[in-house]
């Protein structure tokens, strides 16, 4: 068992050995420069490979009210020589199929990335849930399956100790707004509730039940003003039931590239926005919160969504629960699905990451691309959406010339394994 102390050592290690963008540059500036260098210079440690997708790739927007019919691909990574991954267009039925699991009796994950302001993410999000319900059903009642019709719907937007609540929904012993007003929807995920609404209605007209991911702002808000040490050793099992494996992620190689591209960067731009003075819960700091500190916030975050789907899933043996979740603790494996997997290597659960309308902005660093910059690409024609990270093996150091051999690959990280964009 790794003790607290020993927990915080491991991270701060990790810290140090992985986080090279955020400690040897001085400004916003330079990190996120630096950042898309090494995303395109073919000797760095973390060498993205793009491809072109349809012109037709729709912009992630509030107010646009299309239809949710859809298009589907699979990426195809490539950790070869070549780093050439594919795209394969894959029937919406047939991915559908895919998403249900119904090929086997083990259950799982669907981690479904949206973007939270985006009426067509949740419009498609609502699609799937019928649609996988549906299948699961009919797969059960002709006996063609060995899967069983548990199913669940995961939510990051609401925090654990409201699991009550979501409970008394799905049993019709609340209203609507009584859901809204009793999770505190308006003070702790701020995104537009009527945009989530279809999704909750129906669900609770399937009886499927909605569980709560989510750390609770108090327990988060004590991460970023006081580290992992400042949550109490009961909360920090509730979100971290497994320390040992939560220790040993952190030291896996492809994940100080994960961190370097997507949190690193993160952390720059919210601090470039001036809004780390304050933690989740409104505490003013003295100081911009550490990157150790956002860091330790970001991942008790993930770990707590991964571990909290992975109890329901080992609660309902071949159940499938299918997670709404931004996309940004989706893609490219370090977020929630690689801790998913971690959690369920042994019992060889499903884990399954889809996200929703992908942009430029979602595949680069943060900060790396502008929003303008996002919408003229777009609206330009074809676009190059990263794909896939490249990490080295152990031993070899970034920026090296040893880093820009083809045998000094240890692996890709894939955006994720589907991409679905709304229909026009």
């Amino acid at each position: 068992m790794v003790s607290l102390n020993t927990l915080c050592i491991i991270i701060t290690l990790t810290l140090a050995a992985s986080c090279t963008l955020v400690s040897a540059l001085s400004t916003r500036r330079e990190v996120l420069g630096s950042a898309v260098r090494s995303a395109t210079a073919a000797g760095s440690g973390v060498l993205v490979s793009s491809v072109s997708l349809p012109s037709s790739l729709p912009i992630a927007n509030a107010d646009d009210d299309t239809s949710s019919a859809f298009s589907s691909y699979q990426i195809n990574p490539d950790a070869s020589s070549k780093l050439d991954p594919k795209l394969t267009s894959i029937d919406p039925n047939k991915l559908t199929q895919i998403l249900s699991k119904t090929s086997g009796n083990q259950g799982g994950a669907v981690w479904l990335g949206e973007h939270h302001n985006s009426v067509k993410d949740h419009k498609l999000q609502a699609q799937f849930i019928q649609n996988i319900y549906q299948h699961r059903k009919q797969q059960q009642k002709f006996g063609s399956s060995n899967s069983n019709n548990k199913m669940a719907v995961g939510l990051e937007m609401i925090q654990v100790q409201f699991q009550p609540v979501l409970d008394r929904y799905i049993a019709k012993q609340i209203s609507d707004e009584e859901l809204k007003e009793q999770v505190q929807w308006e003070k702790r995920w701020f995104w537009s509730f009527d945009g989530y609404l279809p999704i909750f209605q129906k669900c609770r007209e399937l009886n499927i039940p909605l569980i709560a991911l989510n750390v609770d702002s108090e327990d988060l808000g004590l991460v970023e003003a006081n580290g992992l040490p400042g949550l109490p050793r009961d909360k920090l099992q509730k979100y971290v039931p497994d320390p040992n494996g939560f220790a040993q992620f952190a030291r896996n190689r492809y994940y100080k590239t994960y961190v370097d591209y997507v949190i690193s960067p993160s952390y720059e731009l919210h601090k470039e926005m001036g809004i780390l003075r304050t933690t989740i819960t409104g505490q003013l700091l003295e100081e911009d919160m550490s990157f150790a500190r956002f860091f330790s916030g970001r991942i008790l975050w993930d770990e707590s969504m991964a571990s909290n789907a992975y109890r329901w899933v080992v609660d309902n043996p071949g159940g499938l629960i299918c997670c709404l979740v931004g996309a940004d603790h989706v893609k490219f494996t370090g977020g929630i699905t690689g801790r998913f997997q971690r959690m369920a290597k042994e019992q060889q659960l499903d884990c399954t990451s889809v996200i929703l309308n992908p942009t430029l902005i979602d595949t680069r660093p943060s900060g790396s691309v502008s929003m303008l910059s996002n919408v003229a690409a777009l609206a330009s024609g074809p676009n190059d959406l990263t794909l896939q990270l490249r990490y080295l093996k152990e031993g070899v150091a970034v920026g090296s010339e040893e880093s820009r051999l083809p045998e000094s690959t240890g692996g890709v990280l894939a955006l994720a394994d589907y991409l679905v964009l709304s229909d026009v």
